[in-house]
């Protein structure tokens, strides 16, 4: 019996630390693709399911990003909806409402740091506790929880072994809405028009400010 618990243990030790280095090679792939990324373009299709929710919401459109700091989403019909990071100003533009939404960039992305990664303003091992959920022969998920403060959400990773690009992305929030993001046709360090991300209010909406701003 002894003989067969030593033997368990080294199993686990073993585990622990193969589990270890494929943590490891993940984060550190990551962070190293994320770090040669200059720009993407890429199609996304996202689901937001939360408990005040009777069924999900789903949307699709575009998504682009440049380092530091500039993005657009573009949302098509029938959501149709635009969020621009300009690197100083982050713009919500809701058609339907005939509102645009503007606050500070940074502040913005202090509020909601999970999505600091995906806007380019954040780094792995520096912004979060990263653990590695689960790995298959394609993939390894990470969940990054913020070392600042936990309760502003946690980002899961669902990290492709072949080129360490993003396959999806899962951001959930202290009141448990989570928002999945898909992405395809992904283009890397391509040149994306200033006017991408330059955004002006059209005229006749309303432009408001967050309260927390």
């Amino acid at each position: 019996m002894r003989i067969r618990a030593a033997v368990l243990l080294v199993g686990l030790a073993a585990t622990g630390i193969a589990w270890a280095d494929a943590r490891t090679e993940a984060v550190t792939k990551l962070q190293a693709r994320y770090e040669a990324t200059r720009s993407m373009r890429a199609a996304f299709r996202q689901r937001v399911e939360s408990p005040t929710l009777v069924t999900p919401l789903e949307s699709h459109g575009t998504v682009y990003f440049e380092r530091p700091n500039r993005m657009r989403w573009d949302y098509a019909a029938p959501d149709a909806q635009l969020i621009v990071g300009d690197g100083k100003t982050l713009w919500i533009y809701q058609p339907d409402l005939k509102q645009v939404i503007r606050a500070p960039l940074n502040d913005a992305f202090q509020a909601q740091t999970p999505l600091t990664f995906l806007a380019g303003l954040g780094q792995v091992e520096r912004d979060f506790t990263a653990t590695l959920q689960r790995e298959d022969a394609e993939h390894w998920v990470l969940k990054l929880v913020p070392k600042g403060d936990a309760e502003l959400g946690t980002l899961t990773l669902v990290v492709r072994k072949a080129d360490a690009g993003l396959a999806e992305a899962r951001i959930t929030d202290p009141l448990g809405t989570t928002t999945s993001l898909v992405f395809t046709d992904e283009a890397r360090n391509v040149e994306i028009p200033e006017a991408e991300f330059h955004f002006e209010p059209p005229p006749g909406v309303d432009v408001v400010s967050p309260p927390a701003y």
